[in-house]
């Protein structure tokens, strides 16, 4: 396929999948604008058309990211109880983060992504929003929001730490001290990550 046969948007989504695909595939460390292009069998300027640059299509793929996200954080119960809303919330990011690796390389990271985009802030606070509520209901607070931020709990700071700080360490597979050798994932999975969730999250928050 070439960049004629694309018409509207297809070509922007083309693109958009590619760069996702290369990404799962070898990671931010073998991936390029040049190899995107070819994924998608398009010319290597024609990402210009659509992007102003190699940041501009992966900040359309972490929003990609959040959005798939955001629907798996909201498929979480609310009938649960707080407690058990975090550690399922948790532990979905966890495991969406070891199902894509690629994609939580770029999500954060201030020189690979636009974090003043409009669809990128939108993305990123319903995809975490979820949690961010549960857990200020759950230590008794207010729920953050983008004006008061910089007024956050420090419990709640803590849970959004101990959340990507979990996750990024099952994606370099650096639980490799207390996980099977013979299956590392499925007991980390299966063990490890209950085990941390629910000492993080217990059914009463520590006084």
């Amino acid at each position: 396929m070439n960049r004629e046969t694309y018409h509207h948007g297809q070509l922007r989504e083309a693109l958009i999948t590619a760069a996702d695909e290369l990404l799962h595939e070898r990671g931010i460390e073998g991936f390029s604008l040049r190899k995107a292009a070819a994924r998608a069998g398009v010319s290597p300027g024609a990402p210009a058309h659509h992007f102003k640059s190699v940041n501009g299509l992966l900040t359309a793929v972490a929003v990609l990211s959040l959005d798939e996200l955001a629907e798996r954080m909201r498929a979480v119960s609310t009938d649960l109880s707080l407690a058990e809303q975090l550690r399922e919330l948790a532990s979905v990011y966890v495991r969406y983060s070891m199902e894509y690796p690629g994609r939580l390389q770029i999500i954060y990271r201030r020189a690979i992504v636009d974090r003043t985009d409009p669809d990128f802030n939108r993305a990123s606070a319903e995809a975490f929003g979820q949690f961010f509520a549960s857990a200020a209901r759950y230590h008794g607070e207010p729920v953050p929001d983008r004006e008061t931020g910089a007024e956050t709990h420090p419990q709640l700071l803590l849970d959004y730490a101990t959340l990507q700080g979990m996750a990024l360490t099952a994606v370099e597979g650096n639980w490799c001290f207390t996980v099977s050798r013979d299956d590392p994932q499925g007991d980390f999975l299966g063990r490890v990550l209950p085990m941390l969730v629910e000492a993080r999250w217990p059914e009463q928050p520590a006084a």
